[in-house]
């Protein structure tokens, strides 16, 4: 979903609108998680409604405010993190559409403008007792009587039913043929007799959830909406309607810049708990999962603009949001402690009870009340069905293209068909350089190392999916972004810029930075290599391990301090190094991924003063942001992996038969292979953030938004690779099988340019 002019200044629009209007009063209460009553609701869809912004999904001519979906994902972001009450659903956003699509036009002229004024207060009657997610089971017997149904039943889980003026519920009208079809759609008046309301009180304490029984209640035949049996395409019409917006973003960030505040308030053993190493992990963590959550909203929703349907996106959606939302409550009373063991009545008062610190006395109901978000409208293991259903069952050929504009999806499409075309598949014993000039010929090694090449980051990050899928075993990141990059940076008169860019440009040169050292896995500060000025130029001493691709390299770019101390930015150079340079000791050796690695020591190896890269005792800022180009890419590569390891783990669970079913008949198997796909599709979002971001003009964005891909990418990949392996059996753990060789490299990912640890910490200290 662009953001483009049009939606900026929409976005602008509702902010004011919000700061202006939004009584502080409600903001409080919301942000303090009291507790809401009626006249709350109704006040704030009262100023909505005088704004003509109270029903964002009806039309303009119905009363309401005729916003695109991309609009209104907008409204209910801000709306949610500036604090604002959520208006209950059952009119605005669920009986109001139905009614729009499929009411006639009386009950259109009845209900719709009390429906915006809030004149009546609408509640949902789909749930009974043995009914919930299998609706289609329900009983509420709904007999006709000359020019009215007879209504025998009950229902329940019925949300504000105490408040409620009317009701739509869906009631058995016929009992033969298949279940859905004797479904009809009904608009019942709460009032009228035989309608008891009985309260349940629920685990946090409240009573907005209800028992409604109907004795002999009588409903006038006009409050049939749609036809007789058709309830099911009403619920079918809802159910899209309820869905919409399902990851509750706006949410998230809300809960989740409370539990920061609070963490930074809550000090024990002499320091705010925010600055536990321990606590700080789990709140990056959280704040990771949370762009991934709003970049795979943005993502989910533009898919759906372009296809006109809200299918498994919603159910994917709601699963993402969900797990995200308890999981911020489960940390807020982490840091409530002790403090959330009260519960005194009052707590959810506007001025609370006055025991403990205010802001701990409704956590623990809020976090319980929270449990139902995976229960209710269809719950979590719904959801997976959903999408297993519709995705493991049709799923088919790679996915990776399915969000990409049309100039990336067009050189997507010819770097697949090349490598489909030329390419051995994995497992492979040997490589043809022939490769590795053709990738030269079509451009693929100049992407990163010119100014006027056209491409950026996320042009790159096209290409390395593609790679990834086949399982390319070229320097590709090494060489053509790592490489290129550093290689760029030389000034004229440089060896590197002048000579060795131009022929790695062309195929005929592979470079590896020779950077990580013996005390520490990856810190780009942290250099011990000595490079001491000599008449003529440079007198290199030290060494160097697990030099990626070091094995294929003709020529090393070295990182060396050249005044500093070891852990400092400044006084860090970059030379270059050739690999048969007297004084250099390579030694090669196979990596878990099949590729070549190398350590080297420097024992006095002299260097011109034109091996230098750049300008002497600054390399490090240049390095940073190589190193996060380079991140950025294996995050993309891993993303294809995972594709093509969630696409033969798909195929195989489909073909493989064990006591008389597919493997994919399973639903064990079915929500193993749906936490996989969603694994993908949070790396994904990732992965796309951070290739937007490689170039941002502010590094520290630009290391926050790496880092979090890494971080997602790694734990995903693990993720596939393990889930992969299970799935297949015995088979998985061969090395004839080229799911085994996915799974190796994406286990030489995770460690490669700093590990989750790593980049967790740096997301956080760049917080």
């Amino acid at each position: 979903m662009p953001d483009n002019a049009e939606l900026v200044a929409f976005r602008a629009e509702v902010r004011d609108f919000l700061a202006a209007e939004l009584p502080a009063d409600l903001r409080r209460k919301v942000i303090e998680h009291r507790r809401l009553e009626k006249q709350d609701f109704l006040r704030w869809q009262r100023i909505l409604l005088a704004r003509g912004w109270a029903a964002p999904n009806w039309p303009v001519a119905s009363g309401g405010a005729g916003w695109s979906p991309a609009q209104r994902q907008i409204f209910d972001e801000e709306a949610a993190i500036a604090g604002a009450p959520e208006t209950p659903p059952f009119g605005l956003r669920m009986v109001g559409p139905v009614l729009l699509e499929y009411g006639t036009p009386q009950q259109r002229e009845r209900y719709l403008r009390r429906i915006l004024t809030g004149e009546d207060w609408w509640c949902q009657g789909y749930s009974e007792p043995g009914s919930g997610s299998d609706l289609a089971s329900l009983k509420l017997r709904a007999d006709r009587d000359g020019d009215h149904f007879v209504l025998n039943g009950q229902k329940t889980w019925t949300t504000y039913a105490q408040y409620a003026d009317m009701m739509f519920c869906l009631a058995r009208t016929d009992s033969g043929g298949k279940p859905q079809e004797g479904i009809s759609f009904l608009l019942v008046d709460m009032s009228a007799p035989g309608i008891t309301v009985r309260p349940i009180r629920t685990i946090d304490g409240d009573t907005e959830i209800n028992d409604v029984f109907f004795d002999d209640v009588r409903v006038p035949v006009e409050n049939l909406v749609g036809e007789l049996g058709g309830g099911w395409t009403c619920a079918k019409y809802l159910l899209a309607q309820e869905r919409f917006g399902a990851a509750r973003v706006g949410r998230a960030k809300r809960e989740l810049a409370f539990l920061q505040r609070i963490a930074a308030q809550r000090v024990t053993d002499g320091a705010p708990l925010s600055a536990d190493p321990v606590f700080a992990a789990k709140l990056a963590r959280l704040e990771i999962d949370s762009l991934a959550l709003q970049e795979t909203n943005l993502r989910l929703t533009e898919r759906v603009l372009a296809d006109g349907g809200l299918g498994t996106e919603a159910s994917v959606l709601r699963l993402l949001g969900a797990d995200l939302a308890q999981r911020i409550t489960e940390h807020q009373v982490e840091v409530a402690g002790v403090h959330g063991i009260p519960f005194p009545d009052g707590a959810f008062s506007p001025d609370g009870a006055g025991v403990g610190p205010a802001w701990a006395e409704p956590l623990a109901g809020f976090h319980l009340n929270l449990r139902k978000i995976s229960i209710y409208g269809g719950t979590n293991e719904i959801q997976r069905n959903i999408i297993a259903k519709t995705l493991l069952d049709q799923r088919e050929g790679r996915w990776q293209h399915v969000d990409l504009q049309d100039e990336q999806r067009a050189l997507a499409d010819a770097v697949g068909s090349y490598l489909d075309r030329e390419y051995p598949p994995p497992p492979r014993t040997t490589l043809e350089p022939a490769h590795w000039k053709s990738f030269a010929e079509m451009g693929l090694l100049g992407l990163t190392a010119t100014e006027n090449s056209g491409a950026d980051a996320s042009t790159t990050a096209v290409v390395l999916a593609e790679l990834g899928s086949r399982l390319v075993d070229e320097p590709y990141v090494s060489t053509a972004v790592l490489g290129a990059r550093l290689l760029a940076g030389g000034l004229p008169g440089q060896r590197a810029r002048d000579e060795i860019l131009p022929e790695v440009v062309a195929g005929e040169r592979v470079v590896a930075l020779a950077h990580g050292e013996a005390q520490t896995d990856h810190n780009p500060r942290s250099v011990e290599t000595r490079a001491v000025r000599t008449g003529d130029g440079w007198s290199l001493t030290g060494q160097k391990i697990v030099v990626i691709d070091g094995g294929r390299a003709d020529h090393f770019i070295v990182s060396a301090r050249t005044s500093g101390e070891v852990a400092a930015e400044t006084g860090i150079s970059l030379f270059l190094v050739d690999r048969d340079q007297t004084g250099l000791d390579v030694r090669d050796y196979p990596t878990i991924d099949g590729r070549r690695g190398s350590d080297l020591r420097f024992t006095g190896l002299h260097l011109p003063e034109t091996a230098l890269i750049g300008a002497p005792d600054h390399a490090f800022p240049v390095l940073d942001e190589a190193l996060d180009a380079a991140t950025a890419a294996l995050c993309a590569e891993a993303v294809g992996i995972m594709t093509a390891v969630l696409d033969v783990t798909t195929q195989h669970i489909r073909d493989r038969r064990q006591f008389g079913s597919r493997l994919a008949d399973f639903q064990v198997i079915r929500h193993r292979w749906v936490d996989m796909l969603l694994a993908v599709e949070q790396a994904r979002s990732l992965a796309w953030l951070a290739a937007r971001h490689v170039d941002d003009a502010d590094p520290t964005v630009r290391a926050r938004m790496v880092s979090a891909a890494k971080v997602g990418c790694a734990e995903a990949g693990r993720l596939l690779g393990q889930q992969s392996i299970q799935l297949h059996g015995a088979i998985g753990m061969t090395d004839e099988l080229a799911l085994g060789h996915y799974v190796k490299r994406l286990y030489a990912i995770e460690r490669t340019f700093g590990g989750a640890r790593h980049h967790l910490t740096r997301f956080a200290e760049n917080s």
